[in-house]
């Protein structure tokens, strides 16, 4: 028998994983959702996920890491924003399907 081959190329297939992989948690998906429309400080976020500082910044360096967020210093704070087209894209069609 012959191994399925992907639709995706391996890079793609990589990619989709990881974005999927940050929308995989409640609150990863909470941190999504509220920077989907604009920025936002950890404070914020830990606040709309109903979460420590703590448990955001280890979900917001995860999403960080898979390559799905950003952030920029604006004095002494740090905002959080999506980079990833893609996983904007991704929220969209998840918007659509379940909001």
């Amino acid at each position: 028998m012959s191994k399925p081959k992907s639709d995706l190329s391996k890079k793609n297939l990589e990619t989709a994983i990881g974005i999927m992989d940050g929308f995989s948690h409640p609150v990863r998906l909470t941190i999504i959702s509220a920077l989907y429309k604009e920025e936002h400080t950890v404070t914020e976020l830990s606040e709309l996920s109903n979460v420590s500082q703590s448990v955001a910044s280890q979900h917001l360096a995860k999403l960080r890491q898979l390559g799905i967020l950003d952030s920029r210093k604006e004095l002494n704070r740090v905002y959080y924003y999506i980079k990833d087209a893609k996983a904007k894209e991704l929220y969209k069609a998840v918007l659509k399907l379940f909001g």
